[in-house]
């Protein structure tokens, strides 16, 4: 499954000049694409200006090629959609999350990464970060967010995340602190010191808090460590909010039978599951399978949350069909050759054609995951927004 990262998604595919063969840049972070993206008109205009010239000397004066050469900052020609990607993103998840809020209110919506999308960058004459402003129509359709690797397994399972960004990433969190939601937190480790140390740093935050187990990011089984869910009670849960512990569970593939997968999760005392509705990506699961999962081994309820990728389209899904090629549907884009499993292809996440089968009615992608009885639903795919900024 090429699950994001919602999922690592620091490393982009870029286009080269003529051709339409992707390559891969180096890793970067997240900031990184909100830097470069505007030219320092100041420095621009400076260096136009013959300064150094004796009157005598001066030519008819011709600025240098920059942003206002191309027509009042427009970008040159390309291939590339004229699309806002980053509020067309936004204005998906809000669309989203209103058509699933208005069957049931206490549906859960929860963001996986792609922390940008959190705020507006107001950008300044002279630089590429100005003001940032909260996104609040955004903010107000999530109930919780999950970030990757704040601590632990940014690049590599078990190693400790580079310190700058931590720092980025907290920064969000905290800033993000009074919007009411709830925050999810996956590091890559399986050594109890380090989610001891990693939990201490985020503990005003109130978070939900799970070590992934090797190997690396696949989220293909439950956590050994530690061998009972951190904050373990015999509890009802309900509510995200009422929660002390998850698991989170993407890629069923290593448990070979759906009876296997059901009978690991179910022997478990984890007050919220995240799973993929489907078995190895394609054997659905039942009402009946859900009415087993909805059950801690205590015996009391816990709350059980759908993955769903928004923004690449799945080649194993079922809404896959064999004619599909890039451009045909209209949608469809390029193959991702970063996906964490695989088979994915970008989107046009901003069609109506594509949004229609993941939500607005009863046979879309979403509806089928609320009649099931999922309590909310984790988002991936959120990143892609920076892939097409780059594209």
């Amino acid at each position: 499954m090429g699950k994001e990262r919602d999922s690592k998604a620091h490393k982009i595919s870029a286009q080269v000049t003529g051709t339409q063969m992707p390559v891969t840049k180096a890793a970067v972070s997240r900031r990184r694409f909100l830097e470069g993206s505007m030219l320092g008109l100041g420095s621009a205009l400076l260096a136009s200006s013959p300064l150094s010239l004796h009157a005598q000397q001066l030519e008819p004066f011709i600025p240098a090629p920059n942003s206002l050469s191309q027509g009042r900052g427009l970008p040159a020609e390309t291939n590339k959609p004229k699309v806002d990607f980053t509020e067309e993103m936004r204005e998906y998840v809000i669309a989203l999350s209103r058509w699933a809020k208005s069957y049931r209110s206490d549906f859960a919506v929860i963001a996986w990464n792609a922390l940008e999308l959190t705020e507006f960058l107001e950008t300044t004459l002279f630089a590429a970060r100005g003001t940032a402003e909260p996104a609040r129509n955004y903010l107000r359709a999530l109930d919780g967010i999950m970030v990757d690797a704040p601590f632990y397994g940014y690049e590599n399972y078990a190693e400790a995340t580079n310190g700058e960004e931590t720092k980025y990433i907290l920064g969000y969190l905290e800033r993000l602190k009074y919007e009411g939601l709830k925050y999810f937190v996956v590091d890559y480790t399986n050594k109890w010191s380090d989610m001891q140390a990693a939990r201490q740093q985020i503990s005003a935050y109130d978070p939900l808090y799970y070590g992934a187990p090797p190997p690396g990011m696949q989220l293909s089984s439950l956590a050994k460590v530690p061998n009972t869910p951190i904050g373990s009670n015999p509890h009802v849960v309900d509510d995200i909010r009422q929660s002390k512990n998850f698991a989170i569970v993407l890629d069923s593939s290593p448990y070979g039978t759906k009876d296997a997968y059901l009978d690991a999760l179910v022997d478990t005392n984890y007050d919220t599951l995240i799973i993929d509705p489907f078995h190895r990506g394609t054997i659905p699961l039942t009402y009946d399978d859900m009415t087993r999962l909805r059950y801690k081994k205590t015996g009391t309820p816990r709350t059980l949350l759908a993955y769903i990728n928004i923004a690449t389209a799945e080649t194993y899904r079922y809404y896959w069909k064999s004619s599909w090629r890039p451009g045909n549907p209209s949608f469809l884009s390029e193959g991702n050759l970063l996906a964490r499993w695989g088979q994915e292809h970008h989107v046009h996440y901003w069609s109506r054609e594509w949004q229609s089968m993941i939500y607005g009615s009863e046979g879309a992608y979403l509806g089928g995951i609320m009649k099931l009885g999922f309590d909310g639903v984790l988002l991936g795919g959120l990143d892609e927004y920076a892939w097409w900024l780059d594209y």
